[in-house]
């Protein structure tokens, strides 16, 4: 029996708009069931993934960065849109037990979808709903920053449970390699069951770990790297958004692949979590830190930015709905032109006989 495969089976990835189908993407070629999901049929087409993986939003046409047009699609006819995609993600996903929804903070589809799905999903099923966004880079549009700010306004007020998964635009500028370390991390704490006599983080221990509500980020090191300062330093220096300096943690779990990372020195370093899991023996060291507060700090400079370029976006905005050219500059109309003379139409006859 391929117990890894069936490992995998456990947790699906729905891609939500684009940034949500290239993770997709990226998780597929580690070989877990995906679904990506789309408004605009073109940013499917452009996907290299199974075709039956592809869902198209019936009616839509791409969101262009305005959350709103995508919440609209959904709630036509009833919602029937909204109703037919999360019936297609429970059928899809029925047999696993953790639901990965994967979709841009700062766009249009993603943004709007994943916070409505992730309320509707935990209120009918009993699987675990998780999250992973990105933040806006430092180049952004204002429109993506109140996209972002808006988008975690929404997840905040979303009760229960599942992990947050916050990647940091600012760390790459090319977006698919931060894709790609991600399913790389996740992928590894995923299956770091090992079978160590000394100790080993279980399948209910990473299950643990993902379905703390908060922020959660997971690091992994090679053995020849693996030190206690260079796990430390990976937990401020890495692809998500910085954690809060509160000490606010739930869980933490370790799998060492040697014996120079010590736990203890990692809890000095982000506070004492509720429960501590931690195994041995592993090819890699992983570390994965789950119930930790929402960014607040970066979400309060992207409120800033917004707040600083409010009148400047409102300026822009009704710019165009001016009218400047007044004045009438019709000095033809004072002069009166001589109205040609009306001449009896000619029959053929008189075009016969001229």
């Amino acid at each position: 029996m391929d117990t890894t495969m069936n490992v995998k089976g456990w947790y699906g990835f729905v891609g939500l708009g684009q940034m949500g189908g290239n993770m997709a993407k990226s998780v597929h070629v580690k070989e877990y069931p995906i679904m990506a999901a789309n408004t605009a049929q073109s940013d499917l087409n452009g996907l290299d993934i199974p075709e039956e993986s592809k869902y198209h939003i019936l009616g839509g046409y791409g969101s262009s960065k305005e959350r709103k047009k995508a919440k609209q699609l959904l709630a036509e006819n009833n919602c029937e849109n909204f109703d037919l995609l999360i019936n297609e993600i429970k059928e899809r996903f029925k047999d696993c037990r953790v639901i990965f929804l994967m979709g841009s903070s700062g766009g249009g589809s993603g943004s709007a979808i994943v916070p409505a799905i992730k309320m509707r999903l935990q209120a009918e099923t009993d699987k675990i709903i998780c999250v992973v966004t990105c933040t806006p880079d430092d180049n952004a549009s204002m429109k993506e920053y109140m996209n972002c700010y808006e988008f975690f306004q929404e997840l905040e007020t979303i009760e229960g449970g599942g992990a947050t998964f916050i990647i940091d635009n600012n760390k790459n500028k090319e977006k698919l390699v931060l894709n790609e370390q991600f399913a790389c991390y996740l992928d590894a704490f995923l299956n770091c069951e090992t079978t160590s006599t000394r100790g080993v983080v279980d399948r209910a221990e990473i299950e643990n770990v993902l379905s703390q509500r908060g922020v959660c980020i997971v690091n992994k090191q090679g053995s020849d790297k693996a030190a206690t300062q260079t796990v430390i330093e990976r937990i401020r220096d890495n692809i998500y958004v910085p954690l809060e300096n509160d000490g606010v943690v739930a869980n933490i779990a370790l799998v060492n692949s040697n014996n120079n990372v010590r736990l203890n020195e990692i809890i000095e370093s982000v506070g004492k979590p509720l429960a501590t899991f931690e195994g041995w023996e592993s090819d890699a060291t992983v570390l994965a830190i789950s119930g930790c507060s929402l960014p607040y700090k970066k979400l309060e400079e992207i409120k800033q930015k917004i707040e600083d370029n409010k009148d400047t976006i409102k300026r822009n905005l009704t710019a165009t709905s001016e009218r400047k050219l007044t004045g009438s500059i019709d000095f033809l109309g004072d002069i009166t032109a001589e109205k040609p003379k009306t001449e009896k139409r000619k029959s053929t006859r008189d075009l016969l006989f001229l």
